[in-house]
């Protein structure tokens, strides 16, 4: 399986064309928040006549625990394309015939997709650190990355499993394309990565906060903006907080139901476990058709 997850992984950075489109939905994304949404983000922060120091750096932190998480999933997807690949080109016939098991061939595509994107999740995340520190901002004290990463290894496993599954569902490398496509599109509204989740109408507010990776932008976003929203916000009335942290994603609510830090790492935990449980049921199942 190891041996086969390590020719996957050097198949993927193989083929430029695909670790860029992998990317591209976050540098989209990166794109228009640097362009003209960065600006609109910090006036929104103004709540109630209050007026917060520091506005540019909170929004800087916010949408780079967005990205962190998005790259998660578009990575994963990217790197399972392999699995469409091998099936369009027949190669799956050669290892279907071999003396390997398709346990581990099933094994070494999702090892890698794994794998792959906690590289690539780590490297944007200190990618993120390096443009901070360049522009004067504070950086991720040294004590929180434990955290930070053990939330990274538990995104990018929900994501993992949530993209093994939807890849299973796949044969033909154009219907998978065409749904790409879609995935590309929609993702960054379903994680409340484009706009702050208080700008959307109410129902797509409960589809952003049913859709489990988004809690792993929730809970990086309360680790890295952490500190600088208690600087920013230190002094103002607890309920006008609480609407800031609610309405911008940081925290979120079902009516008047708080979803904590262990609900989010729960829900994480069960989308990784229950979907590469899928993953490796429907694999397998093709495989021996």
């Amino acid at each position: 399986m190891i041996a086969f997850a390590i020719r996957n992984i050097k198949l993927y950075f193989r083929d430029k064309g695909a670790v860029f489109f992998s990317v591209l939905t976050v540098l989209i994304t990166l794109g228009l928040y640097f362009l003209f949404l960065g600006d609109v983000y910090a006036e929104n922060i103004i709540k109630s006549g209050v007026t917060v120091t520091g506005a540019s750096e909170i929004m800087d932190n916010w949408v780079m625990a967005g990205i962190v998480a998005e790259v998660s999933i578009t990575v994963s997807h990217g790197v399972l394309g392999i699995i469409i690949a091998d099936k369009a080109r027949k190669i799956t016939k050669d290892f279907y015939v071999s003396p390997v098991k398709n346990s581990a061939l099933t094994g070494g595509y999702i090892s890698c997709a794994f794998v792959v994107s906690v590289l690539m999740t780590v490297a944007t995340f200190v990618l993120a650190q390096g443009y901070f520190l360049l522009n004067g901002r504070a950086v991720i004290h040294v004590a929180k990355l434990p955290k930070i990463f053990g939330v990274i290894f538990l995104v990018n496993f929900a994501a993992t499993g949530m993209m093994s599954f939807f890849v299973s569902l796949f044969k033909s490398q154009q219907a998978y394309s065409s749904a790409s496509s879609v995935i590309g599109t929609l993702l960054g509204f379903v994680m409340g990565i484009y706009l702050p989740i208080g700008m959307y109408p109410s129902i797509v507010q409960w589809i952003i906060k049913c859709f489990p990776i988004s809690h792993g932008a929730v809970l990086l976003r309360q680790l890295m903006m952490e500190t600088v929203m208690e600087d920013a916000f230190s002094g103002i009335p607890e309920p006008v907080f609480e609407e800031i942290c609610e309405s911008f994603g940081v925290t979120y609510y079902f009516g008047d139901f708080k979803v904590t830090p262990l609900i989010s790492v729960c829900i994480l935990l069960a989308t990784g476990v229950v979907f590469m449980g899928l993953a490796c049921v429907n694999l397998g199942k093709k495989q021996r058709g």
